[in-house]
């Protein structure tokens, strides 16, 4: 398991809400924003493993926001902080922009902890995932072109790709595979 810390942006309108956040959060690599426009601005330049917005900021909500962000940075784990329950809001975000958590404000520290060690390890267990399935590819791959080189071959000589191997790794010959020449 990676030990390095996430790298976590914190967007919010409310600067206590930020320092409150980033105090609670002091074990992870933090970046905050005071708006989408700027946490968007952040996302162009740094790669991010977990984004934490507020649902409700001026000019644009975190739902508008993290629509955006997800453009950018499809592969960030996604996380709305709430004062208000909006049960909708909550449904269309989780649905629609794949939000990992929904936390309500006031929020409990180890609540906000706990989802966001959580969301590093389903962002660590998905790029696996991604690698591993990457890597099925390219062997599939491979296979696809040595089956094609075997068809050919067969193709051409009837009978070559089927050999018949003893224990001992020696080739088994039938004497009707035997050509005449070869006879003693």
């Amino acid at each position: 398991m990676n030990n390095e810390p996430g790298n976590v942006l914190l967007v919010d309108d409310e600067p206590n809400i930020l320092k409150a956040l980033r105090r609670v959060l002091k074990n992870y690599s933090i970046t905050t924003a005071n708006s989408g426009k700027e946490g968007l601005a952040h996302a162009r330049t740094t790669p991010f493993d977990i984004v934490v917005s507020d649902y409700r900021m001026p000019e644009m909500d975190g739902i508008m926001f993290l629509e955006k962000f997800m453009a950018i940075q499809p592969e960030a784990i996604r996380i709305i902080v709430t004062g208000y329950a909006d049960l909708q809001a909550a449904q269309k975000a989780i649905n629609t922009l794949g939000v990992f958590r929904f936390i309500n404000k006031p929020w409990n520290n180890l609540e906000i902890l706990n989802a966001l060690e959580k969301g590093l390890e389903l962002k660590r267990i998905l790029q696996e995932n991604k690698a591993l399935a990457d890597q099925v590819r390219q062997q599939q791959t491979k296979l696809n072109q040595q089956n094609a080189i075997l068809k050919a071959l067969e193709a051409e000589e009837p009978g070559i790709t089927k050999v018949n191997w003893a224990p001992d790794g020696s080739i088994i010959m039938n004497e009707a595979d035997i050509d005449d020449d070869f006879k003693l």
